[in-house]
């Protein structure tokens, strides 16, 4: 789920943010999407279905006992999406991995979720079961039918051996959202992060617990090396180097806020006072500005006032 944000010279955008309109669910314009296959490396490919809102990003392992998907946007969306899995052979759809409860990342689930096995941390079964009322939608969303919900649920971690890979998914913290998973497939060297992380001078990844965010980030830096394709829900796919450029630009950032919190500002003060110069170098080439709504959510994360429902 995106949320709009002026942040630096030309689009960027905050995912999860506060204070600004969001893409609510039913608004991306499908009908202008152009779609595409990237090849990653061996028997993994991503899909990318880009919209005037958005990009989403599908990635799939593929091998002969059929196909792995993690992620699949809005159900609209399914025809072009299982077009371009046809491209790569008709083959069944037999697991679904979600990254998180997002309807942007959800929305495979009724599609396949009769015969393929959806896998997800226990949250988003949760969440997907009952009606949520995030406050950047101005609708409820779900609840969705059964045959969407996560067959098998996890708190912690839990291993999927399929297709000659062996894909783990970890939730370490509450970040993105309280259902946020990491999925790792250790034979191809490749990890799908969701909306936690995007690709460098991209958008800015916020959302319920920015601290959070920072603690998944640093295991997954710890457990990547030079050779690790980091996917993610919206962005171009990044790599080691940029995330290890990134992550303490975000420490330091969260760092500052705690002192000016220590210091006695309010959170109006600290927003107004925009990012820190230290994101010149993940911004580059392009200037940057702002930042309020991301501030914004590291003084609630600080200060444990965020919205848990988001």
């Amino acid at each position: 789920m995106k949320i709009a944000l002026g942040l630096v010279v030309g689009f960027l955008a905050l995912f999860g943010g506060g204070g600004a309109a969001a893409f609510q669910m039913g608004q991306t314009d499908y009908t202008k999407a152009e779609t595409k296959i990237v090849r990653l490396r061996g028997n993994m490919s991503l899909i990318q279905i880009m919209t005037p809102q958005d990009l989403n990003n599908i990635l799939v392992l593929t091998g002969p006992e059929g196909y792995l998907l993690v992620d699949h946007p809005e159900a609209v969306a399914n025809a072009m999406v299982q077009k371009e899995l046809d491209q790569l052979g008709k083959r069944p759809v037999r697991f679904l991995l979600n990254t998180h409860w997002h309807y942007d990342h959800v929305g495979g689930n009724e599609i396949y979720g009769t015969d393929a096995i959806i896998v997800a941390q226990e949250n988003v079964r949760t969440r997907m079961m009952t009606a949520q009322k995030p406050f950047w939608s101005p609708a409820a969303i779900g609840p969705y039918a059964e045959k969407a919900w996560p067959r098998i649920t996890f708190r912690d971690s839990v291993t999927i051996h399929f297709d000659g890979d062996d894909i783990e998914m970890e939730h370490y913290a509450n970040g993105h959202t309280d259902s946020d998973s990491v999925v790792y497939f250790s034979k191809a060297n490749v990890v799908a992060v969701g909306d936690i992380y995007n690709a460098k001078g991209e958008d800015l990844a916020g959302g319920l617990d920015i601290l959070g965010i920072a603690q998944s980030l640093a295991a997954v830096l710890a457990r990547v090396n030079d050779d690790t394709i980091i996917v993610t829900g919206h962005s171009q796919p990044s790599n080691k180097r940029e995330l290890a450029l990134y992550l303490p630009i975000l420490n330091a950032q969260i760092e500052q806020v705690r002192r000016e919190i220590a210091a006695g500002k309010s959170r109006k003060e600290i927003e107004a006072e925009g990012l820190a110069a230290d994101w010149a170098p993940w911004f580059a080439p392009k200037k940057f500005s702002g930042g309020q709504d991301f501030l914004g959510q590291i003084y609630g994360s600080i200060q444990h006032t965020n919205e848990v429902n988001q």
